[in-house]
């Protein structure tokens, strides 16, 4: 289903766990030279700065066609004629994307992100241009779609969040009626979402995925705490029941709120250490400076600066102890920058080097030569 070759990003993986083992000094640079070699990569990738360019460029070139386009097309015409127009654009730039990708191999290289983002909106636009008046919970639907194709084709990282996005939209738009439902369906949602991508990026046949599902975990980690926030919770009930005269004096199961705004950080710093969870923790140190605001949005115990530093103190103690308490490893877990094995860790790299490194030279002759003698017999030359 993915778009780029499978065994250039073997390859590619390959050649990525080759440059660790290299900074890590298990393997020479003759040898790091070799595995290149034998596992090349043609799949091309610039460095950042390049990469912004052709995003940048490849977006100017294809606004300018669409408003070529428009100039032609849009004389007197109505809204059925700009669906038109989008339409025919998102596929003709959906078209040059493959081909970009399968022909020159271009793989996270600026120009295809802008190619898809491209493709996407106009698809979007035009399917919207059709209808002015589609139900928002349509519109997320359509989205969800969009976005998760781009992210099952082509692996990206952001239209994965976009397709997490749309979904939770998609039910909170949805389920408006149920006010106090909303928030509960999303954070099982989240949490399904969660734990979905968990079982998924264990498979050999996601591995390819691995790098960007950790990041929708992330994602779905966060919107699994927005979903229970007192904070959020209550704004959006007071906004959703934005009557003349009417204002949200406590919110419905308020206590219940205000234990999920605070235990959910501590949760996931809790099961981050114990199960070795790097994302789980990082997510968790963050969220602590949601509940510092919750806090003091609601319970004013000290002016705003007071409260800010006190806060933060608070998080930079809470880091350090973590960092002191992982200094000596705990069960393979340690504050150490950890040098994590890539998506092909089945591949067993170790083998390859090794492979690499002992080569078989070219086989010997079956038979001994003689060299001369000074005796008789076949061979003799007279010297030694």
């Amino acid at each position: 289903m993915i778009a780029y070759n499978k065994q250039q990003l073997d390859n590619r993986e390959i050649n990525l766990e080759a440059e660790k083992a290299f900074r890590k000094q298990l393997i020479t640079q003759e040898e790091l030279n070799s595995i290149k070699a034998a596992y090349p990569v043609e799949l091309y990738t610039p460095n950042m700065y390049l990469r912004i360019g052709l995003f940048i460029l490849s977006l100017i070139i294809g606004i300018f066609s669409y408003g070529f386009l428009c100039l032609i097309m849009l004389s007197g015409a109505n809204e059925n004629v700009f669906g038109g127009i989008n339409i025919f654009f998102a596929i003709a730039s959906y078209i040059v994307l493959e081909l970009l990708v399968k022909d020159k191999k271009h793989y996270k290289s600026g120009a295809d992100a802008a190619l898809m983002w491209m493709s996407g909106a106009a698809l979007i636009a035009g399917v919207v241009a059709f209808d002015t008046h589609m139900d928002p919970v349509a519109i997320g639907i359509i989205v969800f779609i969009v976005s998760m194709w781009f992210f099952i084709r082509f692996a990206d990282q952001v239209m994965g969040w976009v397709a997490q996005l749309a979904l939770l939209f998609t039910l909170l738009t949805g389920l408006m009626s149920w006010l106090l439902v909303v928030p509960f369906v999303i954070i099982g949602v989240s949490f399904g979402m969660y734990w979905l991508l968990r079982s998924l990026v264990i498979l050999e046949e996601c591995r390819y995925y691995k790098g960007v599902m950790k990041g929708m975990q992330a994602l779905a980690l966060l919107t699994l705490y927005a979903g229970g926030n007192y904070f959020l919770v209550r704004d959006t009930y007071e906004s959703w029941n934005n009557i003349p005269g009417m204002y949200v004096k406590g919110l419905p199961m308020g206590w219940l709120f205000w234990a999920l705004t605070v235990l959910v950080p501590l949760i996931y710093l809790f099961f981050g250490l114990k199960n070795k969870d790097q994302i789980l923790v990082r997510v968790g140190l963050v969220l602590v400076a949601a509940i510092v605001f919750t806090v003091r949005y609601y319970h004013s115990v000290a002016p705003l600066e007071v409260a800010m530093t006190v806060g933060g103190l608070i998080m930079i103690l809470f880091a350090y102890s973590i960092i002191k308490y992982l200094k000596a490893p705990k069960h393979g877990f340690t504050s150490e920058e950890d040098d994590e094995k890539g998506t092909l860790e089945a591949l067993q790299i170790e083998s390859i080097l090794i492979s690499q490194s002992f080569k078989t030279g070219a086989p010997g002759k079956d038979r001994f030569d003689f060299g001369g003698g000074t005796g008789s017999g076949g061979g003799a030359s007279g010297q030694y």
